[in-house]
């Protein structure tokens, strides 16, 4: 069957709401209206389940620059509350930037553990605008990071869902996150020479296509510039001409070819879960290269799941959607890789095992069902703050959230289904 009511993992309480919530969506707009700006906006005990982040800024909140302002924290777990304290924000990406619900970045004035998380000081409040489910970002969290246990490298940050109060209104429903930085991925110090850890993210269109003398794609998150060490263009010039430069004999060569730079455990896993989430707008841009000190391996961490699970905003991709051509178009990495024989054979076999042994129907089933439980009763309220366009509004069809989380359930099988095929002959 086609219809969620197939798939058993999902709450049945979900079930019997469903009509009745889309009655309230549509049938009901104007009550709903009178309700969320009596007793929500301004009323945060109505949602007082969900840990609330109160933040007060006297000033514009900018892009480029932070601004002050005080944070805190309220929750039914008195061990999670954080008394009012200074820190500072800005609004988090370009593109987030210019849409109606902005994400931001914290930067604390001390490191302390949020909702049992780790003691930091920057944090990432993810707003969700384009994951119109709003679960499709933290599940491409929870499902890297369910990795760890079979590799070691397969590491993101923890992440709770919160309510926000910016000056105390009422802005939705967020995402906190750690953020990627040297603490979370467990890095040395660093150090003024090539043999220094790293954090390198992609923001360029086309990776390890071309040997160049200066990288502007791309962004070093550590070593800290503002420290005068200066390695990126460097490094990634090296790793360019590896790639570009290398014979099939030289690149695969077991004792100083590819598998000796970067992790082959990592390069391999990495390639599957994007491929199997179908992470649009990702393979030239939008994921981290970290290091270690040399000798340990290059790493590769995805990020930026605004596009993911068949969906990014109003866009909607296949569950036969195979990605393998653009990957080779833009990664002259994956390039070489996909291009070989034992590396496809390795992916295929490593994607057996995965299915076998972790991700199987019912675990990711599972683990969408349990985010879906935790956000249920905050959806309409969310989706009716921030109403959203759909590809289908112009003739008159209202935006159904429900909708858009039966397609979610509806998709992850399928696409299962299709990756199972694939790799079958692969």
């Amino acid at each position: 069957m086609s219809s969620i009511r197939s798939f058993e993992n999902k709450p049945s309480l979900h079930r019997r709401k469903k009509e009745l919530l889309i009655f309230i969506l549509i049938a009901s707009a104007a009550v709903l209206s009178i309700f969320f700006y009596t007793y929500i906006k301004n009323s945060p005990a109505l949602i007082s389940k969900y840990h609330r982040i109160n933040i007060i800024c006297n000033e514009k909140i900018e892009r480029e620059e932070y601004t002050n302002c005080t944070f805190e924290v309220v929750s039914e777990n008195p061990e999670y509350n954080v008394r009012p304290m200074d820190c500072k924000i800005k609004l988090q990406g370009m593109t987030n930037a210019k849409l109606p619900k902005k994400g931001y970045r914290i930067e604390l004035s001390n490191r302390i553990s949020l909702m049992g998380m780790r003691k930091d000081d920057d944090w990432q409040l993810f707003a969700l605008f384009l994951d119109y489910p709003r679960m499709r970002i933290k599940l491409s969290f929870e499902l890297w990071r369910s990795l760890e246990p079979l590799n070691p490298t397969a590491i993101l940050p923890e992440s709770e869902y919160v309510s926000l109060y910016l000056n105390g209104e009422f802005r939705g429903l967020y995402l906190l996150s750690e953020k990627n930085d040297r603490r979370l991925f467990d890095l040395d110090d660093a150090q003024n020479n090539l043999d220094t850890s790293l954090i390198l993210q992609a923001k360029s269109y086309e990776i390890f296509k071309e040997v160049k003398d200066n990288y502007l794609g791309w962004q070093q998150d550590w070593p800290n510039e503002d420290d005068g060490i200066y390695i990126k263009n460097t490094i990634l010039k090296e790793l360019h001409e590896f790639v570009n430069r290398t014979s099939d004999d030289e690149f695969f060569n077991p004792e100083t070819g590819v598998y000796t730079l970067f992790d082959k455990l990592n390069l391999i896993d990495f390639f599957l879960y994007n491929f199997f989430q179908v992470h649009t707008d990702f393979w030239s841009n939008n994921f981290y290269i970290i290091r270690n000190t040399n000798p340990s391996k290059f790493i590769l961490i995805p990020w930026d799941f605004d596009g993911s699970f068949g969906q990014k905003g109003n866009q909607e991709y296949s569950v036969t959607e195979n990605p393998e051509p653009v990957v080779k178009k833009v990664n002259g990495l994956y390039e070489r890789l996909l291009n070989n024989e034992e590396f496809r054979e390795d992916c295929k076999n490593r994607w057996t095992y995965l299915r076998e042994s972790l991700w199987t129907n019912e675990y990711l089933l599972d683990e969408l069902s349990s985010i879906y439980k935790e956000i249920e009763e905050i959806l309409v309220i969310e989706v009716f703050l921030w109403k959203h366009r759909t590809e289908k509004e112009d003739d008159g069809e209202e935006f159904i959230i429900e909708e858009y989380v039966d397609a979610l359930f509806e998709w992850i099988p399928e696409r299962l289904d299709f990756c199972d095929s694939y790799f079958a002959e692969f």
